[in-house]
């Protein structure tokens, strides 16, 4: 029997590859709205490599009546005549495609790099249920990978397949003016070329696709394996992580394999019926030329034609890995920019924006479910006065965060309401009311970077204000045992602090933000008794005034609350004083009872 899987599936797994995804012509269009304030300059770059083509067909016509009308017939003035044309041409033409996709790349470039603040942008914007279901790797793959392939393309691969397009339509175009029969031949001698490409394009993208999954999985594993490097050393788990990584890798290899192997037989059939277009020249041409039809500069202009008119060809199926991996790359990137940001989901009905809370909190019959098949709170009620000191407790699994997360709009909820000062948390502008709900977590971030960046990015905060803080918060007398200052360097996940270091500079980073809802979520539960004691005299100074949750397993660290909540399987079962619910003899007399006899 399987387990579930809370993962999003893979938009490029082939059970979910119709579903949801844009068709590549769209997503390429989806992505062109990128282009805009750069579209005329993208505009005279196209037409720049119009008139190179039109220059390189003029240019073979001269060639032909060079030899043809000059060489052949040893007309010396003509010669000189129509050999500075040639030149002129050849110069001009090379000048029009130097031009051109300079042009084109140096916007693609500028392109490229708003897709890219884009994605940054729509990253955070994104709600926290998005990250539960999408692994790291795979959103790391979408920022990076996914964007260099779309780059490619745009950069170089879209100048060489709007250049061989053009040097195409022009190059039939010349052929069927000069000689309309052997244009003809010419072109359809073409198709099975053009047939191979079609029919093997399909087989490329899927190769394609698979590529890119594995590619995600892999820096997902690879992600997941850096994160957990601690427990993996702790545990001795280095073969067995390997294992699995190499299986990984393995599979990507032999997927890159089959690519080759594919491209092994395919490119050097279309190198051979490329062929086919001047070898039929040879024949038809020659017997043409011989009869009289046709005179010998215009067989040597139809030789050009058809350099310039199977070259493409070849390019394009030289670059069609690289097309159709950025046509895979865009609808990865198209999909990714489509997701739902946390302003589809929350924002609705009227907005408070600057509106100061004084915290009265009211859970309305609220339910909450993180997927569909189970309820994490179900028909959750209470209300809770301006200063009041909340303790939440229950067993792990309870829906004891699941409160605080939907209170902080983290994620949203499906039935009931919540009320701050008598208004519904729906119509509060996100950003205003996340200002004034302070949560610290028993699980710390710490950034690289000073320990002043760590505390505060904002600028207009003097040292002076965040010392006053610390010294609220207890952070100075940690900072005096430990030697620290402001400017000091912390290493990436605070490497070179202890957990309690960390905790503590956590409370005196949601300090400095002045909330006016605190919550603290097991904010002494992995700190020794020296640091305990700093954050709970910390903690007593912050939530001064300011209405506050404590969750907390270790039921001593709430015994000065107002009142006490009591979760269980979703619902909140108990709710009053210490004292009246240890008189109770209920949920939490039971809780304590059990810590107790620890």
């Amino acid at each position: 029997m399987s387990g579930k899987n809370y993962l999003a599936v893979d938009d490029q797994d082939e059970s979910v590859v119709n579903k949801k995804q844009y068709a590549e012509w769209r997503s390429f269009l989806f992505l062109f709205q990128f282009t805009k304030g750069h579209r005329l300059v993208i505009g005279v770059a196209l037409f720049s490599l119009l008139l190179y083509s039109v220059m390189a067909m003029i240019s073979g016509h001269a060639i032909g009546t060079l030899v043809g009308e000059g060489l052949a017939k040893k007309n010396w003035e003509l010669t000189k005549k129509w050999s500075v044309i040639v030149l002129a041409a050849e110069l001009l033409a090379l000048s029009l495609h130097y031009y051109g996709r300079k042009l084109l790349t140096t916007k693609a470039s500028f392109v490229i790099l708003k897709i890219r603040e884009t994605l940054f942008k729509k990253l955070s914007s994104l709600p926290m249920s998005f990250f539960d279901r999408w692994p790291q790797g795979r959103v790391v793959t979408r920022m990076t990978h996914d964007v260099e392939g779309v780059e490619a393309f745009f950069t170089a691969s879209l100048g060489r397949m709007l250049n061989a397009f053009f040097l195409a339509i022009a190059a039939a175009t010349a052929m069927l003016s000069n000689n309309a029969g052997l244009g003809l031949i010419l072109i359809f001698s073409m198709l099975p070329a053009l047939a191979v490409i079609l029919l093997t394009r399909n087989k490329v993208n899927i190769i394609n696709r698979r590529m890119s999954k594995l590619s995600s999985s892999i820096n997902s594993k690879l992600s997941e394996y850096i994160d957990g490097l601690y427990v993996i050393r702790a545990f001795g788990l280095e073969q067995w992580s390997e294992r699995i990584f190499k299986k990984k890798v393995q599979d990507h290899v032999e997927t890159t394999l089959e690519a080759n192997l594919l491209y092994a037989w395919s490119r050097p059939l279309v190198s051979f019926l490329c062929t086919l277009p001047i070898i039929l020249l040879v024949w038809f041409g020659g017997v043409k030329v011989m009869e009289g039809t046709i005179t010998l500069a215009v067989f040597v202009a139809f030789t050009r034609y058809t350099e310039r008119f199977f070259g493409p060809v070849m390019m394009l199926f030289r670059e069609i890995h690289v097309i159709l991996q950025a046509f895979t790359s865009a609808q990865r990137v198209a999909n990714f920019l489509k997701e739902d940001s946390e302003s589809d989901l929350f924002l609705k009905g009227e907005v408070f924006e600057g509106k100061t809370i004084t915290g009265e909190i009211v859970f309305d019959q609220v339910w909450m479910g993180y997927n569909k098949d189970s309820w994490s709170l179900k028909d959750v009620s209470f209300k809770i006065n301006p200063g009041e000191k909340i303790g939440i407790v229950g067993t792990t699994g309870s829906g004891k965060t699941t409160t605080i997360s939907i209170l902080s709009r983290l994620y949203d909820f499906q039935k009931g309401d919540i009320r701050i000062d008598g208004q519904s948390i729906k119509n509060w502008e996100l950003l205003n009311l996340r200002d004034q709900i302070g949560l610290v977590s028993q699980d710390v971030i710490i950034f690289q970077g000073s320990l002043r960046d760590n505390l505060t990015v904002d600028p207009s905060i003097s040292d002076e204000e965040i010392m006053k803080v610390a010294k609220i918060t207890g952070l100075s007398r940690v900072m005096k045992k430990s030697g620290l200052t402001l400017g000091d360097e912390i290493k990436d996940g605070g490497a070179n602090m202890s957990a309690g270091e960390k905790q503590v500079v956590s409370l005196t980073r949601t300090c400095l933000l002045n909330p006016h809802i605190l919550i603290l979520d097991e904010a002494t539960a992995h700190v020794d008794p020296f640091y305990e004691k700093i954050l709970h005299d910390g903690v007593e100074n912050v939530m001064k005034g300011k209405t506050s949750f404590i969750i907390a397993h270790r039921l001593d660290t709430i015994k000065e609350c107002d009142r006490i909540m009591v979760f269980n399987q979703g619902s909140l079962v108990e709710l009053g004083s210490p004292d009246s619910l240890m008189e109770k003899k209920g949920v939490f007399y039971d809780l304590t009872q059990a810590q107790a006899a620890l």
